[in-house]
């Protein structure tokens, strides 16, 4: 039943290819950062369905195009704290055409190790030949939602130049999703947050979408809808109130003596 569902997907989602077909990161780089405390908010962006991160929970894995890649970079060991709530964000497709999102996600996301090829490699896409020899032939798509997984590239040009086809590898670092089921927050309000403390220096990607596994029905009327998205980012530690006080002390301390070497 499920096979027969998701070729019905496969046919729906071919014919909008130009729009979901790859794995790119476009509005949607929450920065670089140090132990610092920092954050970093990205609105304005929309997962296609409700149902594609949990999707990349079962044994045939899940179809890229349904969710979002995210990406950060760390400049040394820090925590990091990441939340993705609904909202309802000015979406502009592939044609130029700007609409309003839905509200309703139920958000999941998986955080990774690695990144996606970028420009000017060719784009990573489930459907690509290289792809489909890395993974089982009975799956749906290459992502995986709570383990290591990979997707490759098609062959490029550049400069003349022919780029071979290669894999991206994402290691597996850990997940959250909204929602009462097993493994989840506990609380179905839409927005789901996580602390990962102390990752190593390196480049990370996150991949969001919908956590409503029954929302993959052809029944469903929202099926492919545009559920709109915003995403934060915190790096570092809150400073505690003391350090507060200890940097105000030494800041007026530092005014006191500069008052004084002027003064004499």
């Amino acid at each position: 039943m499920k096979r027969t569902l998701r070729y019905a997907l496969l046919l729906a989602s071919i014919t909008s290819l130009p729009a979901l077909a790859h794995v790119t990161y476009t509005g949607r780089n929450f920065g670089t950062f140090d132990s610092t405390y920092a954050t970093s908010t990205l609105t304005d962006q929309a997962v296609p369905g409700n149902y594609g991160w949990i999707d990349g929970t079962d044994s045939d894995y899940g179809d890229s195009h349904k969710l979002r890649a995210y990406r950060f970079t760390l400049t040394e060991p820090t925590t990091v704290t990441l939340s993705f709530k609904e909202a309802t964000s000015q979406v502009t497709d592939f044609r130029g055409n700007v609409f309003t999102s839905q509200l309703g996600l139920i958000p999941g996301f998986s955080l990774y190790q690695g990144l996606a090829h970028l420009a000017p490699e060719p784009s990573d896409h489930d459907f690509g030949a290289l792809s489909l020899a890395n993974r089982p032939a009975y799956t749906e798509g290459s992502f995986r939602a709570l383990t290591d997984w990979s997707i490759g590239n098609d062959p490029g040009n550049l400069n003349g130049v022919t780029i071979p086809a290669s894999l991206s590898f994402f290691k597996f670092i850990g997940n959250a999703y909204d929602g009462t089921g097993y493994g989840s927050d506990g609380t179905l309000d839409h927005m789901v947050s996580k602390t990962f403390s102390n990752l190593a220096a390196g480049d990370y990607s996150v991949f969001v979408g919908g956590a409503d596994y029954l929302a993959q029905s052809l029944q469903n009327p929202d099926l492919n809808v545009q559920y709109g998205i915003t995403g934060t980012l915190a790096a570092g530690v809150v400073p505690e109130p003391e350090t507060y006080a200890m940097l105000l002390a030494g800041l007026s301390l530092m005014g006191v003596m500069v008052r004084r070497r002027i003064s004499g």
